[in-house]
């Protein structure tokens, strides 16, 4: 495979689920979602039972459960331990705010943020008692809607926060750590909005709130970041992994949670782009060993023991991220 219409095309001839077949039209084909074609595609996947499973799980008011927090007490008992984990699911499986179960889960976030309602999470005490964390919760459950409507305008005031608090805090090209501390230990900006941490770059992707210059910083922190992305890895972006790798999974994980960023071409170009692709082609035309699946993510077919929905899966994972940066002004090639 050489490109990413090379590997559609593969992809058309070996999906079948509903589901996969949908993210392949959606993302790598870009079907218009004003089509027929689209329509009709999209009203298939609500017969499979990954979003049944969504939809039989979700709570009256939106929700499913906890927000952020996992209850150990019922945990074995539910396929999600939290909203949050619910939400990752249907982010998985492209499904966007319009569909009926994420529409109704955004109005629940929108009343959380306007605090018109309380998280049903308990309150972690930490050492200030609890403040610090009642602090993060609108600016983390904004985190979580950005990914399904980033101009949701009750979402705008928090980021402005956060992306300001950041542009000082590079002011002289390395991050201000000192700085930093000091914003959160008064309360003017939340703890989890540190670049290092997964809801930060949840909150500031697929929207123009940084230029170019401070994005480039910012992302670079986080790409080099020897200790990862807190939430999602413990290694820094920048260091490949091949499929054999346990932490490929993981990896991926992070450019995907990256490859919002406009910029996110510029740091894939550096080979990054060239060993997925590598990867792609081991998988389509080897005999590779594919990390072990997970019975609820990180997969998209109905059957995710059937080693060739696996492989198809892992292809069409890989995809979604390569044609980040096909469709930039960026060569990632």
């Amino acid at each position: 495979m050489e490109n990413i219409n090379q590997i559609a095309t593969y992809l058309l001839e070996h999906i079948s689920d509903s589901i996969p077949s949908f993210i392949l039209q959606k993302e790598i084909l870009k079907l218009s979602p004003t089509s027929q074609d689209y329509t009709n595609i999209y009203n298939q996947i609500s017969q499979s039972k990954w979003y049944k499973q969504l939809v039989d799980k979700q709570w009256e008011d939106g929700s499913w459960g906890r927000f952020h927090s996992m209850d150990s007490r019922i945990a074995n008992k539910q396929k999600f331990v939290s909203t949050e984990a619910a939400l990752r699911r249907l982010r998985e499986l492209g499904v966007s705010k319009d569909d009926p179960v994420v529409a109704k889960c955004v109005r629940l976030m929108e009343r959380y943020i306007r605090e018109e309602e309380a998280w049903p999470d308990y309150v972690e005490k930490h050492k200030d008692n609890g403040w610090g964390f009642i602090f993060c919760r609108p600016f983390l459950t904004a985190a979580n809607l950005n990914l399904f409507d980033p101009e949701n305008p009750v979402i705008k005031s928090l980021r402005d926060v956060v992306a300001e608090t950041i542009k000082t805090a590079f002011v002289d090209g390395c991050f201000d750590e000192v700085y930093w501390k000091q914003r959160v230990s008064e309360y003017l900006v939340p703890s989890i909005a540190h670049p290092g941490i997964a809801y930060s770059p949840m909150l500031l992707q697929n929207v123009g709130c940084m230029e170019d210059t401070l994005q480039r910083k910012y992302l670079s922190y986080i790409w080099e970041k020897q200790d990862g992305i807190y939430y999602i890895s413990n290694f820094a972006v920048s260091k490949k992994h091949s499929l054999e790798d346990k932490k490929f999974t993981t990896w991926l994980s992070s450019l995907e949670l990256l490859s919002g960023f406009s910029l996110f071409p510029e740091f894939m170009k550096n080979d990054i782009f060239q060993h997925l692709m590598n990867e792609v082609n081991r998988i389509i035309i080897g005999d590779v060993t594919l990390p072990p699946a997970h019975p609820i993510t990180g997969h998209y077919s109905d059957n995710w023991r059937d080693k060739n929905k696996r492989k198809t899966d892992m292809v069409l994972r890989i995809a979604r991220i390569l044609v980040k940066c096909q469709n930039s002004n960026a060569e990632c090639e």
